[in-house]
């Protein structure tokens, strides 16, 4: 059965792609300098955003899909108008490389980690820092809020996985229980669970009360990059670097899917905000969307 709803594609490795809220767009982010605005029905590329000076690692849409955070190895954020696909702010602070972004879903904050070992927190809507975060002892790979936005987790190459508070700054203490180099954190709807894709293999679930890993997920033959569940809570989707993606049942734990999707790393995955769609980014250029129903048939 046909599975693949949309492939489009980089010139170059991509690292990142995000749905807007309504679902109609798609955003991506490529080692080839720019970030690209996609109609999702069509395919058609809608912007081509230019004006970093090293790749893009991170995309996230803002106000309500009006406009969209970049993330790149440029050490800098920037905003973007979508309608038009001009800039609008350029945001600094890092020292170093930026290896992950993330955006909180009331749409309020960024988090944004690198190779200077520190999460900074920004204010989307004034385009500026708010916090540095201090603890990791090496790069950081990872950054997630909570579904609520009060809680922000970051993982790093020293293996810690560190819990925040995303309004204060606050470090609320590790998440325990983790093995291998975090490459990916992802929160429930919930806010009652967390997952982690690690540099071993495996996908790590935790509870967020207790703060300490629960259950850990077997199955892929190498190194997790990526993770995310589904809106509704009921799904988990990981995959790896010899482009192997699963889906597995979040409560009982099942792998209910494995399908070769990518020929190199997948870098990303995550769901459509209705839980129809599965978007995957990967290191052989391509972004492929895929429908959710018939992965699991």
């Amino acid at each position: 059965m046909q599975t693949l709803s949309l492939q489009v594609r980089h010139p170059n490795a991509v690292y990142d792609a995000a749905f807007s809220p309504d679902g109609k767009l798609l955003a991506t982010a490529s080692l080839d300098n720019t970030a690209k605005i996609w109609d999702l029905q069509t395919g058609e590329e809608l912007h081509t955003l230019r004006g970093h000076g090293d790749g893009v690692c991170g995309v996230f849409f803002l106000a309500e899909g009006k406009r969209l955070a970049t993330a790149s190895l440029d050490k800098s954020l920037r905003i973007w108008d979508v309608g038009s696909g001009s800039g609008l702010a350029t945001m600094s602070g890092h020292q170093q490389y930026i290896e992950c972004m993330a955006g909180s879903p009331d749409r309020k904050l960024l988090a944004s980690g690198g190779y200077d070992n520190v999460v900074r927190v920004w204010d989307a809507e004034a385009a500026e820092q708010k916090f540095v975060l201090s603890g990791h002892g090496d790069a950081i790979y990872s950054v997630a809020f909570s579904a609520d936005s009060k809680l922000l987790a970051s993982g790093s190459y020293d293996q810690s996985l560190l819990l925040w508070g995303a309004e204060t700054g606050e470090k609320l203490g590790p998440l325990d229980g983790h093995d291998g180099t975090v490459e990916g954190i992802a929160f429930s709807a919930d806010g009652k669970l967390f997952a982690t894709a690690s540099g071993d293999g495996r996908i790590r679930l935790g509870s967020v009360a207790s703060r300490v890993v629960t259950t850990e997920l077997e199955g892929h033959p190498n190194y997790a990059k990526c993770v995310a569940f589904s809106p509704n809570g009921s799904l988990l989707a990981s995959a790896c670097r010899d482009g192997e993606l699963r889906l597995w049942n979040a409560k009982t734990h099942d792998n209910l899917a494995t399908i070769n999707v990518h020929s190199n790393s997948v870098y990303s995955v995550s769901f459509s905000p209705d839980g129809k769609q599965l978007v995957s980014a990967s290191f052989d250029r391509t972004i492929k969307v895929w429908n959710v129903e018939q992965l699991l048939t």
